[in-house]
């Protein structure tokens, strides 16, 4: 057997047997270390993992981004590089080959890499609608990136020299349309909770700037702009359909920005409630019961 990719592949997992064989399938063969952290599934995500024979952990769910960190600081990593993949994901030929040819040159000045990422949505490629490209740092010398810790949408933060890889990884969610809804009302409540603290100041920015790429304008315009925009779901509508040309995607590109746009408006109900609540005035206190 050729020797592996001294690389870590890194899962977060919670009843994911719909997905997780197949991102497996596309890491166990040439990554030196695979490992998964579970949170508690009821279905055969353990039993899936074990079929490849791949390390299982259980450790109890502290939220996207602390799940992630304790994974890191706490997993048995030998190798300089980590990837992080969700379940949902899996990494295509080409950028197996890429990261490979990183991991195993020395002379590369970078501590982290961008990835992009293409969505199946309704079984079709998303090409379009602002979803594609989509980059994130997934890619990481191990000890040189940590997530921050926001509630939902966490992004990784870097020390030192960040680069990009060309080719794609694959974003498909098998568990379908209920599941996909559902997650992104949860996306929804845990995104309100972020901007209400963002809008009161009570969260940390991260320290993007407007001319830092366009992964750093794109979280510049989130944290300064965004939350003060009205009638958000709409412009988010324009902006996936017709400013990043949505329409070209067809009938999967409308329904795409459209639930985009629905999932818009939740975030919007959800932190008008907060700011509801926080006006409300305190209920009455109980009265004490008096027995006879």
């Amino acid at each position: 057997m050729p020797t592996k990719a001294p690389i870590a592949i890194v899962f977060t997992t919670k009843n994911e047997e719909a997905n997780l064989a197949y991102a497996l399938a596309s890491v166990v063969d040439w990554a030196q270390e695979v490992f998964v952290v579970d949170s508690g599934s009821t279905d055969n995500t353990e039993e899936i993992t074990r079929s490849f024979g791949v390390d299982f952990t259980f450790h109890a769910w502290e939220g996207y981004a602390r799940q992630k960190n304790w994974a890191v600081d706490n997993l048995p990593i030998t190798t300089p590089w980590v990837f992080i993949l969700d379940a949902d994901e899996s990494i295509t030929p080409e950028l197996r080959d890429e990261l490979i040819k990183v991991a195993t040159d020395n002379s590369c000045l970078e501590n982290a890499f961008f990835i992009n990422r293409f969505f199946i949505f309704l079984d079709k490629r998303i090409h379009h609608c602002g979803y594609y490209p989509s980059w994130n740092i997934r890619f990481f010398r191990r000890g040189m990136a940590r997530y921050e810790l926001r509630d939902v949408h966490e992004h990784m933060l870097v020390e030192g020299k960040t680069g990009y890889l060309k080719c794609d990884m694959e974003h498909n969610d098998r568990r379908g349309l209920e599941f996909y809804i559902a997650k992104h009302n949860q996306y929804s409540t845990l995104e309100a909770r972020e901007m209400y603290k963002l809008m009161l100041g009570q969260s940390t920015k991260s320290p993007e700037h407007f001319w830092d790429g366009p992964t750093g304008r794109r979280r510049w315009i989130k944290q300064n702009i965004w939350p003060r925009l009205p009638a958000r779901w709409f412009w988010r509508w324009v902006y996936m359909y017709i400013l990043r040309f949505g329409f070209l995607d067809g009938y999967v590109g409308f329904h795409f920005c459209l639930f985009l746009a629905a999932y818009e408006h939740q975030i919007t109900l959800k932190l008008r409630e907060q700011f509801q609540a926080a006006r409300a005035p305190a209920p009455p206190a109980p009265k004490p019961h008096l027995s006879k």
